[in-house]
Formats: structure tokens, C-alpha cells, sequence
């Protein structure tokens, strides 16, 4: 899901991590499934999955150049100060980074 969500080639390792601590801080809590397959997979919660892009970057193979950030996500990495959201900027509070607001 960091590559289908933040694996454009220009997009920062730390911008991975950010994505893979919301993963693993949602994991982590109560209000979420208790792996990260459970929570990747929850039904209306990461667009690349409905839209296909996460199947599809898993059958290519296009997505290794973001293991550094899941590695770092799982050794408790985390930069987004317990961040369990993200999405496009629309005026909702939390940390702005680009246009994706995380919360």
C-alpha cells in the first residue's frame, strides 16, 4: 500500500514512512483490524484497493523500491505523531504535507 498510496518516484522515503505508520498505528489500535493485511484490505478505506492499483503493483513487482519505509514503519519508525488518517488537504486539521493532510 506505501507504493499504491506514495511510491511515485519522486515522492520521499520519509512521505513512505508516513504512509506505512498510519498503516501500523491502525493496527495498533482497538477501532481497527489487528494485522496489516486486515487493515490494508478494510473495506473503503484505501482507494488503491478498490481501484486496483495495489493488485497491480503487487503482480508487477513495482514496489520494491519502498521496503526501506515498511522496514522502517515496522522497527517503530514513525512521523506522523501517531497518525491514523491521510487524505487530500480540504481545510481538516492535522499535519499538511504537500497536498495530503495526515491526522
Amino acid at each position: 500500500i506505501i507504493n499504491a498510496e506514495a511510491g511515485c518516484s519522486w515522492m520521499p522515503d520519509w512521505v513512505q514512512r508516513m504512509v506505512g505508520s498510519v498503516v501500523l498505528n491502525r493496527v495498533k489500535s482497538s477501532s481497527f483490524p489487528n494485522s496489516i493485511s486486515g487493515v490494508v484490505y478494510q473495506s473503503g478505506q484505501f482507494s488503491p484497493v478498490a481501484n486496483g492499483a495495489l493488485a497491480r503493483a503487487l503482480a508487477n513487482g513495482n514496489y520494491r523500491h519502498c521496503t526501506s519505509a515498511a522496514q522502517a514503519a515496522l522497527a517503530g519508525s514513525d512521523n506522523t505523531g501517531g497518525a491514523k488518517f491521510f487524505h487530500r488537504v480540504n481545510g481538516a486539521a492535522g499535519l499538511v504535507i504537500g497536498n495530503h493532510v495526515f491526522y
